[in-house]
């Protein structure tokens, strides 16, 4: 009991505040129906309390019970009889604890272990280990501020995502996690305890894009947030345990992951001409007015994207773990987009079509994948433009649209800029989709490498002096073996338009190279898809059955 008369101190308030948390969690628990939220919440709020207190046993068992009430709401453990009665006896335990605060023996510390060790057991975890996080770089006092805030920020994210599963077009609850954050983002020593300054980034360039009037919320918004929430409380339960969190730890690694596909979730634009049927109209009526751009970039803007982009290639270059690259390669997605707008002119048509490129690397996952090489791209770029203002603005345009066409490069496994077909296989996961040998260019120069691996040898025009007509194709031999074969019958020309499921497989085709190209080149593109609408209509021959004009006598 505090002496009549003396100023409440630290162990008096925290004797008070997780007394009252305590009851609230006994009472709660003795209901009919158990509020999980609030089991949790209430559970939070005693392990910050005890953090603040620098009472690091009686917070990690408090940490306990906070996984025994994860598990219960989650679904992984069932509000049984005895799950009730362990609870039960663990808030008794922690009402002891903390009568004991001010006289607290290493006997004290032993029993707060294990009943922190059985809960989390219980609750399918592990308990970390118990040890001095001061010696990793933080006293006590900055990792309870980092536990606290941080369990903050968790509660803001979890409510925001359960808001948006109820309304996805809600953005009312995203003004509190901003709110939320502020107090950690402005912790000097946050730097020291990384993923977490590219998480809290992450998690304010995912709010700003749904902010964006034209951006259309993916259906896994709330799932980003949701992930979020654990990230966060499980990086400020590792700072305060630990000293600091696991960047690689799955928490965060699923976090990013949902990040980088939140990311892809915006839809290409496409000239609304484009959505008219193909008849007399009326369709356009009238022209719309585009928004009004600088006429040309100033040379200080130049400058300006140009060191932007070099401190985004060492950042991307320098990060530690997969996690904080995957982060920091989101970061990059928002920064392509502005410079894919920021002016007309041939020179901000070329840093346009680089930004285009450039993002699809990073949505494609390649940027992650193949850093270093990504990296020296925007580096070059970088130079570029923060050296433009006394270069020659040809020489500048055609260097921007070979590194242009080098990150495209990036895209193909094989290619000269890019990974070899080996390397692309052995980075990327087992999930994704190989580039197969599609009839177009880039199908082509996959075909040709695969060839070339094999050894067929340089290639030659001597084939091409015998070649037909330009009214039937015949295959070229591809070595004097193959010259010998017998004559290969006369296939009709008609026979390899794309017809039925084959001209639907090109138009899918064409759209992904549509992503990286603008003007005519969108409109050829555009053309040719509407082309293969028509002939889409009309079936094609069955796999196992050649055309007729294919057979021998025919």
């Amino acid at each position: 009991m505090t002496e009549p008369g003396k100023p409440l101190g630290m162990s008096d308030f925290f004797a008070l505040e997780a007394g009252e948390y305590l009851e609230r969690l006994d009472a709660l628990m003795q209901k009919p129906e158990l509020g999980t939220d609030e089991f949790v919440r209430l559970a939070r709020a005693l392990r910050g309390s005890a953090l603040m207190a620098s009472q690091p046993a009686i917070a990690r068992a408090a940490a306990g019970v906070e996984a025994v009430a994860r598990g219960v709401r989650e679904g992984r453990n069932t509000w049984d009889p005895q799950t009730k009665q362990v609870a039960v006896r663990a808030v008794d335990d922690l009402k002891v604890f903390v009568r004991r605060a001010p006289s607290w023996t290493e006997a004290d510390t032993a029993k707060a272990d294990a009943l922190s060790a059985d809960l989390e057991q219980r609750a399918g975890r592990h308990a970390p280990p118990a040890q001095a996080a001061s010696a990793l770089g933080l006293d006590a006092g900055a990792r309870a501020f980092v536990a606290r805030e941080g369990a903050a920020i968790a509660s803001a994210l979890d409510r925001a995502a359960q808001a948006l599963r109820a309304n996805p077009m809600g953005r009312d609850p995203l003004q509190h996690v901003l709110r939320a954050l502020q107090p950690l983002r402005g912790l000097a020593a946050l730097n020291d305890l990384p993923p977490l300054p590219d998480l809290l980034e992450g998690i304010e360039r995912a709010i700003a894009e749904l902010a964006r009037p034209e951006f259309t919320a993916p259906a896994n918004v709330a799932d980003v947030f949701q992930a979020a929430a654990g990230a966060i409380a499980r990086g400020a339960r590792e700072v305060a345990e630990l000293g600091r969190p696991d960047p690689d730890g799955p928490a965060f690694r699923q976090f990013a992951e949902l990040l980088v596909r939140f990311s892809e979730s915006e839809p290409e634009a496409v000239p609304v001409s484009s959505l008219y049927y193909d008849d007399a109209g009326p369709h356009v009526v009238q022209q719309g007015v585009a928004a009004a751009r600088p006429a040309t970039l100033g040379r200080l803007e130049l400058v300006s994207h140009g060191e932007h982009l070099r401190q985004a290639a060492d950042s991307l270059e320098r990060a530690p773990s997969i996690t904080q690259r995957e982060l920091r390669a989101h970061t990059l997605a928002g920064t392509f987009r502005a410079l894919a707008d920021v002016g007309d002119g041939p020179l901000a048509d070329r840093v346009a079509q680089f930004a285009l490129a450039a993002r699809e690397v990073v949505t494609s996952g390649i940027a992650v994948r193949a850093p270093q090489a990504f990296a020296a791209l925007l580096r070059r770029v970088g130079d570029l433009l923060a050296q433009s203002g006394s270069g020659d603005l040809t020489v500048l345009v055609d260097e921007l649209d070979g590194l242009t066409v080098a990150a495209r490069a990036l895209l193909v496994p094989g290619s000269p800029a890019g990974p070899t077909p080996a390397a692309a296989a052995a980075h990327a996961p087992a999930s994704e989709n190989t580039i197969s040998e599609s009839p177009d260019l880039v199908g082509s120069w996959v075909s040709y490498q695969r060839l070339a691996d094999a050894g067929i040898g340089p290639a030659s025009l001597d084939g091409l002096l015998g070649a037909p007509s330009r009214d039937t194709a015949r295959p070229l031999p591809a070595s004097p073996a193959a010259a010998a074969a017998p004559e290969t019958p006369v296939v009709d020309v008609r026979a390899l338009l794309y017809r039925g499921d084959s001209a639907l497989a090109r138009a899918q085709e064409l759209r992904v190279k549509a992503r990286l190209v603008s003007g005519d080149a969108l409109r050829a593109l555009i053309e040719e898809v509407c082309d293969l609408v028509a002939l889409a209509i009309e079936p094609g021959p069955p796999p196992s059955v050649p055309p007729a004009s294919a057979r021998p006598g025919s």
